[in-house]
């Protein structure tokens, strides 16, 4: 049987189909694999490999070599010892440009497309485009573009501007890219943390798809529950090396998550105990914008809400008209009773109030910055001695960082190390950090834990908890469901721009989340 005769399988884990005879053939071999840095192994003797036709997870925390080995697979890096093998043929990779000679092609987790730009467009990023007459020939570029998106099984318009669509179809346009150039095996780098559970689901039935065609997916992800519902083998790295090799026979998430972390598998636990006090901390009235209408809920301090949704049902608006991201149309918000007016984010900061966005690498970084500056910037004024020159108190602005970066257990070298040398886990801590010293008692936390390991996961929900026993008020969103469980004393389920539901204690689950959202009712 070839992979071709592999039957579909349907979504669910028991659906998904075992490698066949012929799929145990190995397109890409790594064996002893080793990358030395001055001071620093961060690739010790990595051996594994990639079948014909399979999703091979790749998984481990912040840190432990994953992007190094992709970076050494894919050219960006060269290895110091071991050897990769493309069809059992040792291959020398030494650029990208090598790399893809071989067949293999890197989907970058935040895709690398030109919002402005067709789908045509994109998908001829980095090629010569065809000619008539000495003009550009649209009509052929487009030609190709389809019969790309044809191969992938992917309907989208070839007119169709990026900015326009929706975050599963700018992975499968990226994916699309790497089969145009005919790669076999194509590693994905944290393609899903944009997105909401439907659009995993569209995005894994497009893998699927491909793999029974040939295609190999060499597959990175934080996610467990989705290593779990699409991978056929995981490789997990700790510290550098090989942590163990997995078949979907004997993957447990204990296991997995042993194998991750080097400890005990159970890392969270649903959410029983609140710190919630009597008193309103934060009461938002009728508050309604572009795509919210009519929201209103009372914060408790040492309360943590949960807000969850699906795009466009108005929870993430919700969360802009509380920073004052987006102006509301009507309705109020009141701090420790007093009306208080959003009109920009400064309002909002002034207010006492904090936000961690989704998008931590384009919303919440100053990359190529140290982390002390990461941490005390929107508490400069703190730390000036001469305001009308606008000097800083070295002295002070270093204290506070570092006072900061120890409570929040910041793994790093020291405060001037660079934020984009951090491992996201650790960015994830100095975004985080960054408001303590603002003297913000409302937190709205958008997704904190995107794309960080499980145990970095794990010390951020402490965190938090640790915020909310001090008093503070938080409001958490998350794209991943079972999160809001282990976090929250209650959720909002938002459908249509409207508060749908509201759940507490052991109703906070999946099913009845994503039931609210899709405007559906709970049974009695």
């Amino acid at each position: 049987m070839t992979a071709q005769d592999i039957p579909a399988a349907s979504g669910s884990d028991a659906a998904i189909p075992a490698p066949g005879p012929d799929s145990a053939r190995e397109v890409l071999t790594i064996k002893g694999l080793t990358k030395q840095f001055p001071g620093t192994l961060a690739l010790d003797d990595v051996s594994f490999g990639v079948r014909q036709g399979e999703i091979h997870a790749l998984l481990g925390e912040n840190g432990a070599g994953k992007s190094t080995l992709i970076k050494c697979i894919c050219g960006a890096y060269s290895a110091t010892g071991g050897d990769v093998l493309i069809e059992g043929k040792p291959v020398q990779i030494t650029s990208p440009a090598d790399a893809g000679a071989a067949g293999i092609a890197v989907v970058h987790q935040h895709m690398n497309l030109v919002p402005t730009m067709s789908v045509a467009e994109n998908l001829h990023l980095g090629e010569k485009l065809p000619r008539r007459a000495g003009l550009l020939n649209w009509s052929e570029v487009h030609r190709r573009a389809r019969q790309v998106l044809d191969r992938v099984g992917v309907d989208i318009p070839t007119t169709a501007l990026i900015s326009e669509l929706r975050p599963e179809q700018h992975a499968m346009i990226s994916i699309a890219r790497a089969v145009s150039a005919e790669a076999r095996i194509i590693i994905l780098d944290e393609p899903t943390n944009a997105l909401l559970p439907h659009e995993v689901e569209r995005l894994f039935d497009q893998m699927r798809v491909l793999t029974r065609k040939g295609h190999s997916f060499l597959y990175v992800s934080h996610r467990l529950s989705e290593v779990f519902q699409i991978a056929d083998r995981a490789t997990v790295l700790r510290d550098g090396r090989l942590s163990g090799t997995f078949d979907r026979s004997n993957m447990t998430h204990a296991g997995i998550v042993g194998a991750i972390v080097g400890r005990d598998g159970a890392l969270a636990e649903r959410r029983v105990r609140s710190h919630s006090t009597d008193g309103t901390l934060m009461r938002v009235q009728d508050l309604s914008g572009r795509r919210a209408d009519g929201i209103s809920f009372d914060l408790a301090a040492g309360e943590i809400v949960g807000i969850a949704g699906l795009p466009g049902s108005g929870a993430d608006e919700t969360m802009n008209l509380l920073f004052g991201r987006r102006r509301s149309t009507r309705g109020g918000i009141e701090i420790d009773g007093k009306p208080v007016r959003l009109r920009d984010p400064g309002d909002a900061i002034a207010a006492g109030i904090a936000y961690v966005p989704r998008n931590r690498l384009a919303e919440a970084v100053f990359h190529a910055d140290s982390v002390r500056a990461n941490v005390t910037l929107p508490s400069l004024a703190k730390y000036l001695r001469e305001p009308i020159l606008r000097l800083v108190h070295r002295g002070r602005e270093d204290e506070a960082a570092r006072e900061v970066t120890e409570r929040m257990r910041v793994r790093m070298p020291g405060i001037e190390a660079s934020i984009d040398d951090l491992s996201g886990g650790n960015q994830q801590k100095v975004v985080l950090g960054r408001w303590l010293s603002t003297g913000a008692n409302i937190f709205l936390l958008n997704s904190p834990t995107a794309a960080v390991d499980v145990g970095a996961k794990k010390e951020i929900y402490d965190l938090i908890d640790e915020l909310a026993r001090e008093g503070k008020g938080i409001v958490f969103a998350s794209t991943e469901l079972e999160e809001y469980a282990l976090v929250c004393d209650r959720v909002f389920v938002f459908a249509a721009g409207r508060v749908a539901g509201e759940l507490r204690g052991e109703d906070v689950t999946e099913p009845n989340i994503m039931t609210l959202a899709a405007g559906g009712a709970l049974a009695a």
